[in-house]
C-alpha cells in the first residue's frame, strides 16, 4: 500500500471541502468532505508504450489494482487519459464505480468493460449532477484528434475545479465556467498536439482568476513537449498575482477548504 492509498484513506477532508492529489500528466484524485472518492483522467499504465511507442518517464503515482473509487470522469477517449489498461482494473475491483466522459469516451468504456448503465455521458454546454459532484461542461479545442473533448468544472458544493483539459485557449468556450468563480484551475501545459503551452494556461489562470493553480499534463513523455512548470508559475507571478500558482509531486494532495469571500457570480468579455 502507497502513501496515496495511505493519505485518500486516513485524511478526513472539512465539511464543504475537497482534498486533491496530482497522479501525474493530467489524472487528479479527489476526496470529499462526505468521503466520496473521484478520479479523473487516470494513467497508470504503460498503454501509450504499448500502443504508441510513446515511453513513460515517471512512474505512476498509484496502481491501478489500489484504486478505490466512487467516480471516474474523463475529459476525453485517448489512451494517457482513458486508461485502456488500468480501467478495466478499476472497473472490475470497484463495481459500484461510475464512470462519466463524453461521447468520444464510451466505445473505450464498453471495450474496457464497463456496463453502459454505469455510464454516464457528458454534454458539451451542460450542467451534470453526478451526487458527490456537479459536473458543469464547455467544449475543448482539441482539434480533429479528439472532437469531443470537454473542459470541465467539478463543482463540489463550496470548491470549484476548472480543468482544462486537452485544449488549445479559447477563452470564449471558457468564459461560462469561468463566471461560475472556480476556486482552483487545473490546465495543461505541454503546448503540442493543441494543447496550450504554459503561457497560454497562466492566461486562463488570468482569466478565471481562481485562488489555486496547479499545472499537469507535463513530463510524462519526451514526445509531449517541453512542457514549463517553472515559466507557469513565473508567468501567474506576473499576470494573476492574486492566485497561488504552485506544483504538486506525483501523489502529493492538497485540500482546498470553502473561500473565506463569499462568491459572487461575474460576467465580463473575454477575447477570442
Amino acid at each position: 500500500m502507497n502513501n496515496l492509498t495511505l493519505d485518500l484513506q486516513q485524511t478526513a477532508v472539512p465539511a464543504g471541502g475537497v482534498r486533491l492529489y496530482w497522479l501525474g500528466q493530467a489524472g487528479f484524485a479527489f476526496k470529499t468532505g462526505a468521503g466520496a472518492i473521484l478520479y479523473l483522467d487516470p494513467y497508470l499504465s504503460d498503454a501509450c508504450e504499448r500502443l504508441h511507442n510513446l515511453k513513460r518517464l515517471s512512474l505512476p503515482a498509484i496502481q491501478a489494482e489500489e484504486v478505490k473509487a466512487d467516480w471516474v470522469i474523463l475529459t476525453h477517449e485517448h489512451a494517457d487519459h482513458l486508461d485502456p489498461d488500468a480501467i478495466p482494473v478499476i472497473a472490475r475491483n470497484n463495481p459500484q464505480c461510475r464512470f462519466a466522459g463524453p461521447v468520444g469516451c464510451k466505445p473505450g468504456l464498453v471495450v474496457a468493460g464497463v456496463t453502459p448503465g454505469r455510464i454516464t455521458l457528458l454534454k458539451p454546454k451542460r450542467c451534470h449532477d453526478l451526487g458527490a459532484v456537479t459536473v458543469h461542461t464547455a467544449p475543448a479545442d482539441h482539434g480533429d484528434i479528439s472532437p469531443s473533448a470537454l473542459t470541465l468544472l467539478l463543482d463540489f458544493g463550496d470548491v470549484r475545479v476548472l480543468v482544462s483539459g486537452d485544449s488549445s485557449w479559447r477563452p470564449k468556450y471558457i468564459q461560462p465556467l469561468c463566471d461560475l468563480r472556480p476556486d482552483v484551475v487545473l490546465p495543461a501545459i505541454n503546448g503540442v498536439f493543441g494543447n496550450m503551452s504554459h503561457l497560454d494556461a497562466a492566461m486562463m489562470v488570468e482569466q478565471a482568476k481562481p485562488r489555486f493553480a496547479i499545472p499537469c499534463h507535463f513530463w510524462t513523455f519526451a514526445e509531449q513537449g517541453a512542457g514549463d512548470p517553472g515559466g507557469f508559475l513565473n508567468a501567474c507571478r506576473q499576470l494573476c498575482p492574486a492566485t497561488e500558482a504552485l506544483t504538486l509531486k506525483p501523489g502529493e494532495g492538497l485540500t482546498i477548504g470553502k473561500a473565506k469571500a463569499p462568491r459572487k457570480h461575474r460576467t465580463r468579455k473575454a477575447k477570442q
